[in-house]
């Protein structure tokens, strides 16, 4: 298993829905058209790469997969719309109770089964409501899998609609032997703070994940970053490769500062080509060094301090989060 848990799930759901359409379609399953509808139904649902109202998923899915159905009409793409219309039940685009609905459901593609294709297997509703039933005991697994005791996230609002400022904490009972100074000594001490930005990214990611599932891709994270990791490249690449997919990229704000901006710029930017974003926190030097504002462009935000004398010169953007 990844830690990529946003890629692994996608992962999971586009095999589980192979393996559904081909056991319903039997020797009638076309998997060209198949990836067609595959393709479109996860840039959707899962990628958000056509903006829809939370409400109108299944209708906004709907709309998209259709429009496949009508570049190429035959019966053969028309029952696979049917099927992924179907599948919204499964995939919690419309509310769904396995233990009091996976009976009438399994008899309901059945039937679709028989009218359309006409197989009549007395087999198959049975081992089809087995099959779905394993794969969302492994698929709430799998959710579960990620759950800690020992840190949680500290979500907090920001001045921004949407978007709210995380971090990472520890619950570990510590013998009280030691003190607090002592305890955060070695909490942040460097290689702490590294190794710890790899759980508070993976939590992050699983929410995300759930906020996904639920239908909410609204919410916006601002996330820490420690500057001894881009000593470490290889491990920055690892730690980065947590939330490295289209949907996590969007979500996911790495802050930095601007003078870890300037000692580290090639590097920064070379991460921006590759869809990562970054929110810039300036400082006194930042005012004092740019006479306008046109570096902050590559930047998804800017974050000033409240109590900056400067604050008002970046009154102008739209971007800009202050905070204390």
């Amino acid at each position: 298993m990844s830690c990529n848990v946003i890629k692994e799930y996608v992962d999971f759901t586009k095999k589980n829905l192979r393996i559904y359409t081909k056991k319903i379609m039997g020797k009638y399953y076309d998997d060209e058209i198949f990836n067609k509808y595959l393709t479109e139904y996860i840039n959707v649902r899962y990628y958000n790469q056509e903006q829809w109202i939370r409400k109108d998923l299944s209708n906004h899915l709907t709309h998209y997969l259709t429009n496949i159905y009508e570049k190429e009409e035959n019966k053969t793409s028309k029952f696979i719309l049917e099927l992924f219309k179907k599948y919204y039940y499964i995939d919690d685009v419309l509310d769904f109770n396995y233990e009091k609905n996976l009976d009438d459901y399994v008899e309901m593609i059945n039937k679709i089964r028989i009218e359309k294709v006409g197989i009549d297997d007395s087999s198959f509703s049975k081992e089809f409501k087995d099959l779905l039933y394993s794969n969302e005991k492994k698929r709430i697994e799998f959710l579960s899998n990620f759950d800690s005791n020992d840190f949680c996230l500290d979500i907090k609002e920001t001045s921004m609609k949407n978007t709210f400022n995380t971090e990472i904490n520890q619950r570990v009972k510590v013998p009280k032997i030691f003190s607090d100074y002592a305890i955060n000594k070695v909490w942040n001490d460097t290689l702490v703070s590294e190794n710890k930005l790899q759980v508070e990214y993976s939590l992050l990611n699983q929410l995300i994940l759930k906020n996904i599932i639920s239908g909410d891709f609204s919410s916006n994270y601002l996330v820490e970053t420690t500057m001894s990791l881009f000593k470490k490249e290889e491990k920055l690449k690892r730690t980065l490769k947590i939330f490295d997919n289209d949907i996590g990229k969007e979500l996911i704000t790495i802050k930095i500062s601007y003078d870890d901006y300037l000692c580290n710029k090639e590097l920064i930017l070379d991460y921006i080509k590759e869809g990562y974003q970054f929110a810039i926190i300036l400082n006194d030097k930042y005012f004092k060094d740019n006479s306008n504002n046109t570096i902050l462009d590559i930047f998804k935000y800017v974050i000033v301090n409240n109590n900056n004398e400067f604050k008002d010169k970046t009154k102008d953007l739209r971007n800009v989060i202050t905070m204390n």
